[in-house]
């Protein structure tokens, strides 16, 4: 798997003072799913809490401040080797094959929101994801196919592809996404619809934008 490549990897730490270090390398979003954790880069010390998330840079620790789990999405060149990673699970990794080798992107970590019932019309966004649902479940309909993905469930979306989006009525329904974006798209909502009629249909999905981040790969 050549070229760049966006992995997400999972890591639960099971009791307080347990810790994991992610070697030298991708850029990474880490994303507290639930407890209490401390992240360690070159750069920072920064505290999360559940739902909260930071961008880091080189090596990383985290060290559990409660029992945690933990999503950390990464983006380097060619694939991740398993053993740098013991005792993580990597739950999906893509090649991003529609982004050039090298040049300056913008790495976002952001959270959506849907109340039941809710459905993001058919749509494109500009860049590659994975997203990761942490509570309900969303069926995504593209390329011909359905599935329905629920809490713990991961999938990638190439952007250009449109996508139909309907959820649960049963519960509200969260997912978290990590983007790779041109980085003209820096502060913008990257949503397009493909019928221009949606565009004035009422939109209930709520968006929470935590980091927007320039880097250059």
């Amino acid at each position: 798997m050549a070229g760049l490549v966006l992995t997400l990897i999972e890591t639960v730490l099971d009791s307080q003072g347990t810790t994991t270090v992610l070697p030298e390398g991708p850029h990474r979003m880490v994303y507290a799913a639930s407890g209490d954790i401390t992240v360690t880069d070159r750069r920072n010390v920064v505290r999360l809490g559940e739902g909260m998330g930071c961008y880091c840079e080189g090596e990383v620790e985290i060290r559990a401040e409660a029992p945690s789990r933990v999503w950390t999405w990464q983006l380097g060149h060619g694939a991740t080797d398993p053993a740098s990673v013991a005792g993580s699970d990597i739950r999906i990794e893509r090649a991003l094959e529609d982004l050039a080798p090298s040049g300056r992107y913008v790495l976002r970590l952001d959270r959506v929101y849907f109340p039941p019932g809710a459905t993001a019309f058919t749509h494109v966004h500009p860049g590659p994801g994975i997203r990761m649902v942490q509570s309900g479940a969303i069926n995504i309909q593209q390329n011909g196919e359905s599935y329905w993905y629920k809490a713990g469930d991961v999938w990638f979306e190439r952007g250009p592809d449109p996508v139909l989006a309907p959820t649960t009525e049963e519960e509200s329904t969260t997912f978290v996404r990590c983007l790779v974006l041109p980085e003209e798209w820096r502060g913008k909502n990257t949503i397009s619809y493909v019928d221009p009629a949606d565009n004035e249909r009422p939109k209930l999905q709520q968006y929470h934008r935590f980091i927007d981040t320039l880097i250059d790969v």
